[in-house]
């Protein structure tokens, strides 16, 4: 199981950003529209912004597993099973789905 987005699997460029966020087709049209944008002003400084934006969720998509991970939490939290979820705070101390403490080493 992924738990870490690799920061290595997707290059820093528009083509491999694009190419990436095909697993999300709503992030791809989204990343489009504001590359597009900055691309009609010609304005360099925007594009930057953009792929800075956008390298992140790039790297979700294309590192193996993560995104399926992700989205079999949230499918197992919208129907209450918590069984083995371990929560953290601000400071990184692990929860169950009780409040209750759980070891450092705990489950994920």
């Amino acid at each position: 199981m992924a738990h870490e987005v690799d920061p290595n699997s997707c290059e820093r460029t528009p083509e491999a950003i694009r190419a990436a966020l095909q697993r999300r087709r709503d992030w791809l049209q989204a990343f489009e529209q504001e590359w597009l944008s900055a691309a009609a002003d010609f304005d360099q400084s925007a594009l930057d912004a953009v792929i800075d934006k956008w390298f992140p969720f790039a790297c979700a998509c294309a590192t193996p597993g993560y995104l399926d991970d992700v989205e079999q939490t949230v499918k197992r939290m919208t129907t209450d099973d918590t069984e083995g979820l371990v929560f953290r705070d601000a400071q990184g101390h692990g929860f169950d789905a009780d409040g209750r403490p759980v070891p450092a080493g705990g489950c994920r």
